[in-house]
C-alpha cells in the first residue's frame, strides 16, 4: 500500500486543521519566521538563514510559539492511498 508523508498543521488563528506536504510546511514556517513576530531560541538564531531555521524546526520541534500568545503546531502523519 502506498503511503505519503504529510503534516497536520494547526494554527491558533483558525480552528481548522490543514494537511501539508513537507515542502508546503517549510514554506509556511518560512512565512511565519519572516512575516510575524516570533521569539526564537538561541539554537535557531545561530543558524545562518530562514530556510535553515525552518528545516531545523521541522525536524526537531512541533510548535512555533508566536509573540501574540498564539502558536503554529505540526505533526507528521502518513496517509495511505
Amino acid at each position: 500500500m502506498f503511503t505519503e508523508e504529510m503534516y497536520v498543521v494547526l494554527e491558533s488563528t483558525t480552528s481548522d486543521e490543514t494537511f501539508l506536504t513537507p515542502m508546503e510546511l517549510q514554506a509556511k514556517l518560512i512565512e511565519y519566521l519572516t512575516e510575524t513576530e516570533v521569539s526564537l531560541a538561541p539554537d535557531l538564531l545561530a543558524l545562518p538563514d530562514v530556510e535553515s531555521r525552518a528545516q531545523y524546526l521541522m525536524t526537531t520541534a512541533c510548535e512555533l510559539p508566536l509573540a501574540n500568545g498564539g502558536y503554529l503546531q505540526w505533526y507528521a502523519v502518513r496517509l495511505e492511498k
